[in-house]
């Protein structure tokens, strides 16, 4: 009996033993060279605050941006001379793309024409009669007359010179016809001779140098989801990244889904109206100390990171809120700013507590 007490006295004591020793190794300092770190591939980042909102993903599709979209359209009747421009071209704001010809435009330039007669001949007559006034060789009445007469054809002429402009460029008894845009013209509407009226479209010319992209959001999603944010258009391998200027005002009847509008630069035009694609857009819930989950490591049931400190690893207990797409929001036990080993740090356990712990055999 007493030989069996004293067995049951060392097993007690080694056991303990253990587990202090285990206590000791989660404190202890590992130092490495920087020439260590890099044959093991530990890498080292500073911690940093993100946003720790969860990511909705959502299905979406890419439209024009109706900023930049141009419809071009003539103001007169008439048939086309000249057509500068063809489907797929690019043009810049101001470059001519067609040239009409309109018999209300011609009727209106020979009207002008005989307006500036008549307003020359009437500021001869009463240039005369105003210095034949001034000699008292006419009285004032027929000096009067003549100065209203000149006014009266002055403003005729401005009038008709004014509608001819409203028309914009002429070009003969042709109205030559400018791109109010830059971009790509999508669609041409129009053959060389062909009669145009008013409402008829010409041409349409987009840019795509800024896009809007629509998806559609469950209610709680769009009501997480704040406008200004920044998100992410996935489409294969393409990754572009937009910003959240528009969350719609009503829950579509059928899908129950809300509008959501990104917009897009998109200055190498991987982008094109009509794909389909999926908008990946972070909730906003605040900013919080966020590490990936690589860097973490758990001893006895704890969450450890391994925080660097110049030529040694302290490993430090940290306390976990929540995992997010990959990364760990830390509540508490790190500082922005510290740096933490984000590789290796399986090497760096085993360093810590030894074979027994990560499960490797000797």
């Amino acid at each position: 009996m007493m030989v069996l007490l004293f067995l049951v006295f060392l097993l007690s004591a080694y056991g303990g033993e253990k587990h202090d020793h285990r206590h000791e190794e989660l404190l202890k300092e590992i130092h490495m060279t920087q020439e260590a770190l890099r044959e093991l591939g530990i890498k080292i980042a500073p911690v940093k605050k993100g946003p720790v909102g969860r990511i909705v993903r959502i299905p979406a599709e890419v439209h024009e941006n109706p900023l930049l979209s141009f419809s071009v359209y003539s103001p007169v009747e008439g048939i086309v001379r000249r057509i500068y421009v063809k489907e797929g071209d690019f043009v810049r704001k101001g470059d001519p793309i067609a040239e009409i010809y309109s018999p209300e435009l011609a009727d209106l330039i020979g009207e002008l024409r005989m307006a500036r007669v008549r307003m020359e001949t009437a500021r001869k007559i009463y240039e005369r009669d105003k210095q034949l006034y001034e000699e008292k060789v006419i009285q004032y009445t027929r000096f009067y007359n003549s100065m209203i007469e000149y006014e009266r054809a002055k403003g005729e002429y401005e009038a008709l010179l004014s509608k001819l402009r409203s028309f914009g460029e002429i070009k003969g008894y042709h109205l030559l016809l400018r791109s109010p845009g830059t971009g790509y013209v999508v669609e041409q509407n129009v053959v060389l001779g062909e009669s145009v009226g008013l409402n008829r479209e010409l041409f349409k010319i987009h840019s795509h140098d800024v896009l809007w992209v629509y998806g559609w959001a469950d209610e709680r999603s769009a009501r997480e989801i704040k406008e200004g944010v920044s998100a992410k258009i996935v489409h294969g391998e393409l990754n572009q990244s937009c910003r959240v200027d528009f969350i719609g005002h009503e829950v579509d009847r059928k899908t129950r889904r809300v509008k959501i509008r990104c917009v897009a630069k998109n200055p190498k035009h991987r982008l094109k109206p009509g794909m389909f694609v999926r908008l990946e857009i972070r909730t906003e819930d605040g900013f919080a100390i966020v590490i990936p989950k690589g860097a973490v490591q758990e001893i006895e049931g704890k969450k450890v990171a391994f925080v660097w400190k110049g030529d040694h690893f302290e490993p430090r207990e940290i306390h976990i809120e929540k995992e997010i797409d990959g990364y760990y929001v830390v509540e508490d036990g790190l500082k922005e700013g510290e740096k933490i080993a984000v590789s290796g740090t399986v090497f760096l356990k085993t360093k810590l507590v030894g074979v027994e712990e990560t499960g490797h055999t000797h």
